[in-house]
Order: structure tokens, then C-alpha cells, then sequence
């Protein structure tokens, strides 16, 4: 039963092609695309929802983001200049002993600004430090939801699964539900029947009809949950094929220790908590290293256009002229106090350092609970399974020698219900152990930050 999944470290888009009269089912509208034509098995539905599931996608752009984040803490590394130009026309007055004087006049005045950054005492270096671990942990998150996205994909995939499964068992109950029918029928008729047992085989097949109605509802509600975790609408026109292999038990080499140490030497969600670690350690030195002074250089330059018209006194008429100016500085700057801001951001850095490591170690906690939780479920639905085919086995046995006693007239209509009932039982709890097993394996194979199980495990 178990699909063997392609290699999921790279992301690849599905196989599209061009189908008429699909426009109600176009990537606009659904955020997806797939073939109309192709019907998906496990490793495809796995590859088109790497491709197109929508909660990967915001992932891969958190962590794009980060890598923008990254280049930007960068940037300080280098020299700023600015452009700046002013323009405009004023009038003046000035008081004299002959009258006021107004002076009217218009300028331009265009320059450039020069500044560039020599020490910081490693402001800028803690900032990229902060960035580049922030960038890291971007990734492992993304990793790590490229793995629930898989889980998901293939926790749907067994469920439809067992909904098919329980479909056609239910339906073969029905079909037995009806020949019980017919034999009480036939005996009624030959007087080894009564009419209350007629009455209690066809309440019994009113039960097999309402269970096969209600495990074909469930068919097309985990098809709806596959087509949703894939990264499509649960209405869209997806195919799926869930063959009917055969179901082989996996066998357990590794104890529970070594699964626990890989699995936290491998998580991705780990690793990126203590990448934010990192993030939080350089936060903090940035936030010290404000409590020293910046060195940087300055420059600028200048044109100044002029032109004004006095009516009155002494410098009355018309005047026009241009100057430049250009100018170089070393400047030491240092904040003295600053109302204990810088003390209190320390103190706000440290504590959420703090609480990153308490965030890793609660991560650290949280997948050996996953695995041991995974690891004891596999070992329970794999037993499940075992019981249930002998259940299965003994089940169908007893209920042919029912049936054989019935005909004989040894047994009753309650007698062979009964069995029946029992027989239906046995399918069903089959049917769910095997789904819970393949379920328990991806799981497990989740919680040790794996997309497919632990080689430890096959």
C-alpha cells in the first residue's frame, strides 16, 4: 500500500497542459494547475503539492523575504549619496533711513551630500549576523513546511483511501444483506422460516443500505480533504487513483533512543530555532554596541545661482551671480544619554534571547514527544493490523458456518444477523487499522523531519 515518494528537495511544477473549456478551473481562479487528463497516484499528488499548495508557497516568500532582509542589512556597508536642489523667488524688505528697501529675488540652488560610515564598532556586522540567521531559519521553516505539506498529502491520500476500502466492504455487505433476504425468503416458503425472521434480515438490509450510502458520503468528503491539501479547490475536476496494492507490514530495526536523536539532529523547525538564537545573540550586540560613538565622513557640494532687483536706496538695480560651494568632514558622533533608551533595549534584547532558547528547548521537547508518540502508534496500529486480519479470518469463517447451520435449519435468523454483523465489523476495523498503520508511518516520518519513513523503518 505504501508508494515510494519521488525526491521532494527540489520543487518541481506538475505536468500541464493545455485543455479547452477549462477557464472555471484556471490557475487564477484556483491557485493551482493541474492535468484534467492525468489521474494522480501518491508521488504526483506529492509533487503537485509542492508546487502549488498556497500554504508552501507563502513559505518559499517568508523566506525571500529574509534573503531582501539580509541585503538590506548590507547595505550601510556602503557610502550614501543624496541629490538635493531647492528653487524659488522671495521678496525682502530692509528698513533705511531714505525708506524701506525690497529686495525681489529668485535662486537655484542644486547640491550633492556625501556620507559614509567608517566605524560603527559593529553595529553593522551584528545587524547582518541577525539577518543572515533570520535568513536561515526562513529556509528551515520552509523545509519544514514542505514536510507537514507532504504528511498532509498523504494523511488525506490514506484516508480516501480507507473510505474506498470501507465503500467496497460495506458493499459486499449489502450484497450478502440481500442473498440472507432471498434464503429466508426461499425457507418462508418451505416453512422453515417464519415471517418476524423475514422482517429481521430486511431491517437488516435497511442497516447495510444506510452504511453503504453513508461510506460513499465519506468517499467524496476525504476526496474533497486530498484535493484541498494538494493546493486545489475541493470541487476541482482532480482524478485520483488509489490502487488496490498489496499491504505489507514494515518492520522496526531502530529502538525509540535513535530515532529521537535523529529526529532532533534533523528537524528543520529545530534547527531553525536555534537559528533564531542567533538572530537574537547579535539583536543584543547591536543593541550594546549603541552605547559607542560612529565615525563616519561627510561631504557636499554645491552650486548657488542668484538674481534680485532693489528699487530704492543706495544699492537700488538689478544684481545676478553663481558661487560654489564644497566642503569635507571627519565627524565623531556619540550619544551621551538619551533618557535610558539604549539601557532598556539591552534589557528588551536579552530577554528575548531568553525566550528563544526557551522556544528551542520547548521545539527540543516537543519533537522527542512527537516521535515517541509516532513510534508507539506505529507499534500499536501495526499489532492492530495483525488482529485484524485474524479477526477477519475467524470472522468470515464463523459466519460460513452460520450460514451452513441456517440452511440446515440449526441455527436462527439472529444467530446468522449476528454473524453477519460481526463479519461487517471485522471489514470495517481491518479497513481502519490498515489506514492508521500507513497513517502512524508518515507521521512518524514527520516527526523525525523526514518526507518519506526512516530507512531505519522499512
Amino acid at each position: 500500500m505504501w508508494a515510494m515518494l519521488p525526491n521532494t528537495n527540489k520543487i518541481t511544477s506538475a505536468t500541464t497542459e493545455s485543455i479547452p473549456n477549462t477557464d472555471s478551473f484556471s490557475k487564477s481562479n484556483h491557485g493551482a494547475t493541474f492535468n484534467l487528463c492525468q489521474t494522480y497516484d501518491l508521488p504526483s499528488l506529492v509533487e503537485l503539492s509542492l508546487a502549488n499548495n498556497p500554504y508552501t508557497r507563502a513559505a518559499w516568500f517568508n523566506a525571500v523575504a529574509a534573503k531582501a532582509s539580509l541585503g538590506q542589512a548590507k547595505a550601510p556597508y556602503f557610502p550614501t549619496l543624496r541629490f538635493d536642489a531647492s528653487g524659488g523667488y522671495s521678496q525682502t524688505p530692509y528698513p533705511t533711513q531714505s525708506g524701506p528697501l525690497k529686495v525681489n529675488s529668485t535662486s537655484i540652488n542644486p547640491g550633492f551630500e556625501l556620507e559614509y560610515l567608517l566605524l560603527d564598532f559593529g553595529r553593522r556586522a551584528a545587524d547582518v549576523r541577525r539577518t543572515m540567521a533570520l535568513l536561515e531559519a526562513a529556509n528551515l521553516n520552509f523545509n519544514r513546511k514542505m514536510q507537514t505539506t507532504v504528511f498532509a498529502v498523504q494523511q488525506s491520500y490514506f484516508a480516501h483511501s480507507a473510505a474506498l476500502s470501507q465503500q467496497q466492504a460495506t458493499l459486499s455487505n449489502l450484497e450478502l444483506s440481500r442473498t440472507v433476504v432471498d434464503m429466508v425468503q426461499a425457507q418462508l416458503q418451505t416453512g422453515l422460516s417464519t415471517q418476524p425472521e423475514l422482517l429481521i434480515a430486511k431491517k437488516n438490509l435497511s442497516q447495510a443500505e444506510f452504511d453503504h450510502a453513508s461510506a460513499s458520503r465519506n468517499v467524496e468528503v476525504t476526496l474533497g480533504n486530498l484535493r484541498s491539501a494538494v493546493g486545489v479547490q475541493a470541487n476541482a475536476p482532480l482524478k485520483v487513483d488509489v490502487p488496490s496494492a498489496s499491504f505489507t507490514l514494515e518492520s522496526f530495526s531502530s529502538k525509540v533512543d535513535i530515532l529521537v536523536a535523529k529526529a532532533i539532529s534533523n528537524r528543520p523547525d529545530l534547527a531553525a530555532r536555534e537559528a533564531e538564537i542567533k538572530a537574537r545573540i547579535a539583536a543584543t550586540q547591536q543593541a550594546k554596541a549603541e552605547f559607542l560613538p560612529k565615525l563616519s565622513l561627510e561631504g557636499n557640494y554645491s552650486s548657488y545661482s542668484f538674481g534680485f532687483y532693489a528699487k530704492q536706496g543706495p544699492t537700488a538695480g538689478t544684481y545676478y551671480g553663481n558661487y560654489n560651494q564644497a566642503g569635507g568632514f571627519a565627524v565623531l558622533s556619540w550619544d551621551l544619554f538619551d533618557g535610558f533608551e539604549r539601557e532598556e533595549k539591552v534589557k528588551k534584547r536579552r530577554a528575548e534571547e531568553a525566550e528563544a532558547r526557551a522556544d528551542a528547548e520547548a521545539t527540543r521537547l516537543e519533537t522527542s514527544r512527537d516521535v515517541w508518540t509516532s513510534y508507539q502508534d506505529s507499534l500499536k496500529a501495526r499489532k492492530q493490523v495483525e488482529y485484524a486480519v485474524s479477526l477477519l479470518s475467524s470472522s468470515n469463517e464463523s459466519f460460513e458456518s452460520v450460514k451452513a447451520a441456517f440452511k440446515n435449519g440449526l441455527a436462527t435468523i439472529v444467530d446468522l444477523v449476528s454473524s453477519q454483523n460481526t463479519l461487517q465489523s471485522a471489514r470495517s476495523e481491518q479497513v481502519a487499522a490498515q489506514a492508521d498503520y500507513l497513517t502512524s508511518l508518515a507521521s512518524l516520518s514527520l516527526a523525525m523531519g523526514q518526507f518519506s519513513p526512516a530507512q531505519s523503518t522499512r
